[in-house]
């Protein structure tokens, strides 16, 4: 690990930080939602952590729309 940030540094910080983000994430549901899974069933298990997941997005755009007046631009599936 540590000669690939000597050979290819560039490419260990963008692999690091990608990392970083999804640690962020999981820590941010895992600290809002501190109820553990309640499904049994695996396929309702993945159910239930993509609604915590949206929950968190939309939680996060809204946080973007008040705070800093930033209007998220949806794609449309039309176009």
């Amino acid at each position: 690990m540590l000669y690939s940030i000597w050979e290819y540094p560039q490419e260990w910080l963008e692999h690091y930080h990608m990392r970083s983000i999804s640690e962020t994430f999981n820590s941010m549901v895992m600290a809002r939602f501190v109820d553990p899974l309640r499904k049994r069933l695996d396929a309702r298990k993945v159910t239930e952590t993509r609604v915590k997941n949206v929950a968190h997005n939309v939680r996060r755009i809204g946080y973007l729309e008040i705070v800093d007046g930033i209007v998220p631009h949806w794609p449309c599936k039309g176009a």
